[in-house]
């Protein structure tokens, strides 16, 4: 999600400590999958390729965010607070 919205680099530390360097094989082949199914033949093509930049309405996709984030939030069971919610 970090590259598509332009970000050149992603962080992977605390997935490394916790679950050692090897991880770093299964993270490649999972990354190259879903590039596969979503028709990524590159990082340089996936990188900015939901940034509001590279939109063709970018007022659209901005209104789109903002209804998403305003429809995540959700009173916690006991009705005192505010949560974010997964949509």
């Amino acid at each position: 999600k970090g590259m598509m919205a332009g970000a050149k680099v992603t962080m992977l530390a605390s997935e490394l400590l916790r679950n050692g360097i090897e991880r770093m094989g299964q993270i490649r082949a999972e990354l190259v999958n879903w590039m596969d199914e979503h028709e990524y033949e590159s990082i340089a093509q996936m990188q900015g390729s939901m940034s509001q930049i590279n939109v063709a309405d970018p007022a659209a996709f901005e209104r789109a965010n903002y209804m998403k984030m305003l429809q995540s939030w959700r009173l916690d069971p006991a009705g005192l607070a505010l949560r974010q919610v997964e949509i």
